[in-house]
């Protein structure tokens, strides 16, 4: 949801005060439905973030050109190596635009449809932590000999620009209001400022084997 928020922040489709509809917490769609654990109605894009809205996060980002959509998600790192310094890594999935179906886009605008390693989260949110640059990662800052003598440094290295430094801050507030109000309230310290979001996933319960 915050890779959403940021698209549409970015491209100006919506502010934090602007109003947005939770239709009562349901969104049908052909074939599925869209619930919320916190339904809302009407309410603003700031509460339907801290709430964690897949209603109105679904229904916000088809608003935004599917490429365009695509190309956010591709920015922020998902779909790609991140070129860290380790072996193995893998780039997870992230569908291309003209594989999009119809539903897609809903689904994606709250992070199905899509798989990412944790890694690529903790880019992504460093990358809005850092004003909307995106930096490589690395595990290793120095190699240094016993004696102390320095071998080498790893010097930082912007990878990119993904969204406008106001934006950053815009939707940073807005992750500090999850956190303050909304559903990340146990991560919460009193005097420290934390930006966070929860996320959102379905268990498989009771399943019974034949």
């Amino acid at each position: 949801k915050a890779i959403t928020a940021a698209a549409l922040l970015e491209e100006g489709l919506l502010q934090p005060g602007d109003q947005v509809d939770g239709l009562g917490g349901i969104l049908q769609l052909p074939g599925h439905v869209i619930r919320d654990d916190h339904p809302l109605g009407i309410t603003t894009f700031q509460i339907a973030l801290e709430q964690s809205s897949n209603v109105v996060f679904a229904t916000q980002a088809r608003r935004i050109n599917s490429r365009k959509f695509y190309k956010y998600f591709r920015d922020f790192g998902f779909g790609i190596p991140s070129g860290i310094d380790l072996p193995g890594e893998v780039r997870g999935v992230l569908k291309r635009p003209d594989a999009f179906d119809n539903t897609t886009q809903y689904f994606m605008a709250f992070g199905y449809e899509l798989t990412a390693t944790a890694l690529q989260m903790l880019n992504a949110y460093a990358t809005i932590a850092n004003g909307g640059v995106m930096m490589e990662p690395h595990v290793v800052q120095q190699i240094v000999r016993p004696d102390g003598e320095v071998l080498g440094k790893i010097k930082p290295q912007v990878i990119r620009r993904v969204i406008a430094d106001t934006t950053a801050t815009r939707l940073t507030n807005m992750l500090i209001g999850v956190v303050e109000q909304g559903t990340g309230q146990l991560a919460r310290i009193p005097g420290v400022l934390i930006a966070g979001k929860t996320g959102t996933a379905q268990q498989l319960e009771d399943r019974s084997e034949e």
